[in-house]
C-alpha cells in the first residue's frame, strides 16, 4: 500500500478521496506528499517521494479525473521514470505501489519544504517555455530531479529513485 499525504490546499480539492486512516503501512518505496499548483491557469498536482525527493507532476488535473487519480498517479510516475531514462517494468511497478490511499497532511516539514521549493522552481522555469504540454512539464520536472539535496548527501533525486527501484523491483 502506498500512502500519499496531501497538503491542506490539495485536501480541499480532493476531499472525496481523503481517508482518515490512522494505520500507516509504508511500503519499500516510501510515502509520498502532494500539493497543487497552477501553470497557465491549469491545475497540476506535484508529488514528492519522502525517501528520495523524486518528483513528478500530473498536469491539467480536473475534478472529472478524481475517480482516476490512482491510474493517473501510476501512469505519470511511470512516464516520468521513462523520461529520465530509469527503466522499470510497468507491471512490477504497479504491483509494488499497490493500493494508493490519500491521507491528510502528516506535517512532515522537510517534505513540505521540498514541495514548496519545487513549486517555486516550477514557477521560475515556466518563463522559459512559450507553450505548456505534458512533455514540457516532464522536462521541467526532470530539472527538479537534477537538483542535489544536502539531506541526500548531495545526490540527485533521480539517482536515489533509480537505486531504490533497482533494490525493490525487477526490471
Amino acid at each position: 500500500m502506498t500512502n500519499i499525504y496531501t497538503t491542506k490546499k490539495l485536501e480541499k480539492i480532493i476531499h472525496k478521496k481523503i481517508e482518515n486512516n490512522n494505520l500507516v503501512d509504508e511500503n519499500n518505496l516510501g510515502t509520498w506528499n502532494a500539493n497543487v499548483f497552477y501553470v497557465a491557469k491549469k491545475k497540476c498536482l506535484l508529488f514528492v517521494n519522502s525517501k528520495t525527493f523524486f518528483s513528478f507532476v500530473i498536469p491539467r488535473f480536473s475534478m472529472k479525473n478524481i475517480d482516476k487519480l490512482h491510474e493517473l498517479f501510476i501512469e505519470n510516475f511511470y512516464n516520468q521514470l521513462l523520461y529520465e531514462k530509469i527503466i522499470v517494468d510497468y507491471d512490477s511497478l504497479c504491483s509494488k505501489i499497490g493500493k494508493i490511499t490519500f491521507n491528510s497532511t502528516n506535517n512532515n516539514r522537510k517534505i513540505i519544504g521540498i514541495l514548496t521549493y519545487n513549486i517555486e522552481k516550477m514557477n521560475y522555469f515556466k518563463y522559459e517555455y512559450p507553450v505548456f504540454n505534458a512533455s514540457v512539464i516532464r522536462e521541467m520536472t526532470e530539472k527538479l530531479n537534477l537538483t542535489p539535496f544536502e539531506q541526500l548527501g548531495w545526490k540527485h533525486p533521480y539517482e536515489e529513485m533509480e537505486a531504490l527501484l533497482s533494490n525493490n523491483i525487477e526490471s
